[in-house]
């Protein structure tokens, strides 16, 4: 990586030119730093990274600008993931599992730069929400997807396994839904620290802890409604079918880089269990509750963010992540 000057986007028709305010740093853009076996098979250089942004409309190509739904001036942020509007998943109202998506600051140019081109489909307006937290809604949303996926939370008891950022994000929702009991579980006390500010009731240490047993016990003996497998671990994966309770829950964000073994029997088809599987944000379902949520006051994300770098010192931003004492990172490129 390194930072380069390069002209400004074209902003097309139906595009909308942004200038970036803030931007979030993720795991994904760690991979891409590390150059392992995911982002070289998958990144086609040279390519502007950053998939998390927000920041203030500075032109509007003459299709967006008829619709008369945004102007320049407007302070925005969008969602990352481009997609066709054509196939199956697409058409049936399952855009965020469209066979064609292409990722910006993966596939195409993306917001770790002052200005992004964006289709004028995918921004939303912030409407008060500050362009620091617009800036990490990416991942709030995947949060929100996770935890609020299958119906009512009101007075559910829920376990989050993996507390990185997301995953305490993850909590917050859960308590601002109406979660009675919300568990959380995490090797890294700093991120175990984080959850508990985000409303976790009691959160364990795998280590030292029986995290499947400590759940029975504060469940009665019959194990939570939802899990949230945030770890993508085959340990996590174990625990979370075993925390579950019969007839309960797993929805499942973490991506694992092994197999994991599963007796499908007993773990899943007799107890009963629904496992979904969580990509991105559902267009634009979660990003209708998530707003709602920041708006109305009872989720705030911000406990989560522990650090901020300028642009140029992405490397220090990498290093806090991958030194497993930060939080959720967000770059100041233009406040």
């Amino acid at each position: 990586m390194e930072l380069v000057e390069r002209p400004t986007p074209v902003c097309g028709s139906r595009d909308v030119l942004i200038r970036v305010h803030h931007a979030g740093v993720c795991g994904t853009d760690l991979h891409i730093w590390e150059w392992d076996s995911w982002a070289s098979n998958r990144l086609r250089p040279p390519v502007t990274i950053g998939h998390e942004f927000a920041g203030e409309i500075v032109e509007l190509g003459n299709e967006a600008r008829a619709e008369g739904l945004l102007a320049i001036g407007d302070l925005v942020t969008a969602e990352g993931h481009i997609i066709c509007g054509h196939c199956v998943p697409c058409r049936t109202g399952h855009g965020h599992l469209c066979v064609r998506t292409s990722i910006i600051g993966v596939d195409r140019d993306g917001a770790f730069a002052d200005y992004i081109s964006m289709p004028v489909s995918n921004v939303m307006k912030l409407d008060g929400i500050p362009t620091d937290v617009g800036a990490i809604m990416d991942p709030i949303g995947n949060g929100v997807h996770t935890a609020l996926e299958g119906g009512d939370i009101t007075g559910c008891t829920a376990l989050v396994l993996g507390c990185g950022p997301i995953g305490c994000f993850a909590v917050g929702v859960l308590r601002a839904a109406g979660a009675s009991l919300v568990l959380a579980s995490d090797f890294n006390p700093f991120r175990r620290d984080l959850a508990t500010k985000m409303g976790a009731h009691y959160s364990f240490d795998p280590a030292k802890d029986d995290v499947v047993a400590r759940v029975k016990e504060l469940t009665g003996g019959i194990g939570v409604d939802l899990v949230c497998e945030m770890s993508g671990h085959p340990d996590g994966h174990v625990q979370a079918f075993r925390a579950a309770r019969p007839g309960g829950r797993v929805n499942m964000l973490g991506t694992p880089s092994r197999t994991t073994e599963v007796d499908f029997a007993r773990d899943i088809i007799f107890k009963g269990l629904t496992l979904y599987g969580v990509t991105g944000r559902k267009m634009y379902t979660t990003w209708i509750q998530m707003t709602r949520l920041l708006r109305s006051g009872q989720f705030d994300p911000r406990p989560v963010v522990t650090h901020r770098f300028p642009l140029d010192r992405i490397a220090d931003a990498i290093g806090v992540i991958k030194g497993g004492s930060a939080g959720k990172v967000i770059l100041d490129i233009a406040s």
